[in-house]
């Protein structure tokens, strides 16, 4: 009896033969005719739904997804061989590194998939029939991208990765408005849990102008803007105009950001530095989409604002290397409109908001209340220790009074003025009382700290060589008469003040007078 064998298939004789006993402890599994490769039917139904979702991909990329832990891709290989025996799947090609690719095979390996995935057959796409024949290159980079973020990053400490293969979905299309245009990402992601209720991803292989590639994000815009019926009931008793939302809210659920679903753009399949500019030249070009709408409170007094992303698709970038190395949550993607690259949650927060702004305008606020206190602080009064609270010049009925540092605030400037004041009356009255009692002035015999109420009268008690009151001073200055000398004393004089005190208040200043200007030549 001889055993037909398989075209993709060399060993199949070998594959129907009973199992060798194998060693205590192991189980063995008996390959049946339906799958002689001996392949489970967990792992088949793995399989189908992971070409489902990539369309076409090699064994090695499968493991990779849906056995990482496996030495090698021997089982999917069973798997894939014994699928294809079924007619479910098919392989048309090889990639450049000479890896076969394989795909579903006809309406029979799409509605098999679409059972695995509880899809119907209409949301299943094409087959990618004849796409191995030329490498399938950017479908390969597709499945990088997805396998990068399902495992996570390959490098020491890496982040791990996020949700399964069935995460995703590929060439997925969205009629644009009018139904004759469409929008194709190269993968639609969906992380709900982790706060990412859809991401859309376009890969980049740096094979088109970069023009070309920023022309894509201005579709995903008007897709965006495309807004349905609201059929919630809770709403019915709105106006008609509120009975719209856009679709994608309906469809997943649960954004909290403001502006549109995010897009990512991974490119690959070039140098580092061709890399960087490509991604900065994208983002230029594409400056509409993303920047969002600039705007500022009226009360500012310098040029800061935030911006309102409404209206804008949110853009994050990367290369697959860095995804690869360091996995979607590690720091490898740069937002376009902010500096540095980030983690994928850091990364989707819009930059410059409202939030942003305000935060810049409380610390601005803080600054300027700190300032303040300070010159606040600095005009504490000496004299009570009272601290201004608001302004530094205040207006008394038709004063105007303004605080200094090291000065005083307003009462105790004015209890300090009456204090002056009496002080100084005080001593006016004191001086006027002492002058009284001392000799009177040579010249106008009044009193030798002058007239009362002039603007020359002494408010101190004279000294006791001063002879004359200051406007009788004044007036010898004015006449240029010279220092007064007073007469000298007569002989009799001389005499009558050895026996009794002269009564004459000027007495010993003429005689320090006689002693220090010669009768002769003087002028009295």
């Amino acid at each position: 009896m001889s055993i037909r064998q398989h075209p993709d298939h060399d060993h199949q004789a070998d594959a129907v033969e009973p199992a060798a006993p194998t060693r205590p402890g192991r189980t063995a599994y008996r390959r049946g005719a339906a799958n002689p490769n001996g392949s489970t039917t967990a792992l088949r139904a793995d399989v189908l739904g992971a070409l489902g979702v990539l369309k076409v991909a090699t064994a090695d990329q499968l493991q990779r997804l849906l056995r990482p832990k496996a030495a090698s891709n021997t089982v999917i290989r069973q798997a894939l061989r014994d699928l294809a025996l079924h007619g479910l799947v098919a392989s048309d090609g090889n990639t450049r590194n000479r890896h076969k690719t394989w795909r579903l095979e006809g309406a029979a390996g799409l509605d098999a998939a679409a059972a695995v995935l509880g899809m119907v057959r209409s949301e299943m796409g094409g087959t990618a029939r004849g796409a191995g024949r030329s490498g399938a290159q950017h479908a390969m980079a597709v499945n990088e991208t997805i396998a990068a973020f399902v495992l996570g990053g390959s490098a020491p400490g890496a982040a791990g990765g996020v949700g399964t293969v069935r995460s995703w979905s590929t060439e997925t299309e969205f009629l644009l408005p009018g139904g004759k245009r469409k929008v194709r990402p190269d993968g639609v992601w969906q992380a709900p849990e982790i706060g990412v209720p859809v991401l859309m991803v376009e890969v980049d292989r740096s094979t088109m102008a970069p023009a070309d590639a920023a022309a894509k994000f201005p579709r995903y815009r008007e897709l965006f803007r495309t807004k349905v019926r609201d059929n919630d009931p809770a709403r019915s008793d709105h106006e008609p105009a509120d009975h719209t939302v856009h679709w994608w809210r309906r469809t997943w659920p649960g954004h909290t950001r403001a502006g549109y679903p995010p897009v990512a753009l991974v490119v690959t399949d070039a140098g580092p530095l061709a890399l960087a500019n490509r991604q900065q030249a994208v983002a230029d070009l594409s400056a509409d989409c993303w920047r969002g709408r600039w705007c500022r409170e009226v009360r500012d007094y310098n040029d800061d604002g935030w911006r309102e992303y409404d209206d804008a698709v949110p853009i994050i970038a990367t290369t697959l290397d860095l995804l690869a190395k360091h996995g979607p949550l590690g720091p490898v993607w740069w937002r376009f409109g902010r500096s540095g690259r980030h983690s994928l949650i850091e990364a989707l927060e819009n930059p410059n908001n409202r939030t942003a702004y305000d935060l810049r305008q409380a610390a601005r606020e803080d600054e300027q209340q700190r300032v303040h206190q300070e010159l606040m602080d600095s005009l504490v009064c000496i004299d009570c220790g009272d601290v201004p609270e608001e302004e530094s010049t205040w207006v008394y009925g038709s004063r105007q009074w303004t605080r200094h540092p090291g000065g005083r605030c307003w009462p105790c400037h004015q209890d300090r003025e009456e204090r002056l004041e009496r002080e100084a009356e005080e001593q006016l009255e004191a001086a006027r009382t002492a002058n009284a009692a001392l000799r009177p002035c040579w010249s106008c015999r009044g009193s030798i700290g002058g007239k009362e109420g002039s603007k020359l009268e002494l408010r101190e008690k004279a000294r006791p060589d001063r002879l004359e009151c200051p406007q009788c001073e004044q007036d010898r200055a004015v006449k240029d008469l010279g220092p007064l000398v007073l007469p000298v004393p007569t002989k009799r004089e001389l005499v009558t003040a050895l026996v009794s005190a002269p009564d004459d208040p000027w007495w010993e200043d003429r005689v320090l007078h006689a002693k220090f200007y010669p009768a002769r030549g003087r002028r009295v």
